[in-house]
């Protein structure tokens, strides 16, 4: 499973890296006399960057979620286990990539040296309220693949 995952993240890094120099390029022949934002903006490099820090966490929680154990580096092909794992991804997925972009909002709050950018967003309770409806129904779909589990 950490093969897929560090594929995951080259294609991740690669699309940003491809991006990054198009829109270094493009920057080159602009012939606009407006400067524009900074390349790294139009390259959506901290929009992307989410992808590259979802690919890491998988990358580095993979063997943890999808072995049999500390003894064993294969999947079990159990219809009862991979619903359980499923179960667990479905809860994983969604929380990792809320902690990619975090992470990312962290790093765009730094760099740019200012919350201004969003980060007003965090004091909100809609903020926080949105997240749990988001979230709300990939938990109970992860209980509903749990209880199911057992019946295969």
């Amino acid at each position: 499973m950490r093969a897929y995952a560090a594929a995951f993240l080259a294609a991740t890094i690669a699309a940003l890296v491809v991006d990054a120099a198009l829109q270094l390029g493009l920057e080159a022949v602009r012939v606009s006399g407006f400067g524009g934002a900074p390349w790294w903006v139009t390259a959506h490099l901290i929009e992307r960057g989410r992808w590259v820090v979802l690919a890491l966490l998988l990358w580095w929680l993979a063997p943890r979620f999808f072995t049999d154990g500390a003894e064993s580096k294969t999947l079990s092909t159990a219809p009862s286990e991979a619903w359980r794992r499923v179960a667990v991804a479905v809860i994983a997925v969604p929380l990792l990539w809320i902690a990619a972009t975090w992470i990312v909002s962290a790093a765009r709050f730094t760099l740019l040296g200012s919350w201004d950018t969003d980060g007003r967003v965090f004091l909100s309770g809609d903020y926080y309220r949105g997240l749990l409806l988001d979230l709300a129904p990939w938990g109970m779909a992860a209980a509903v693949l749990s209880a199911a589990r057992r019946h295969l």
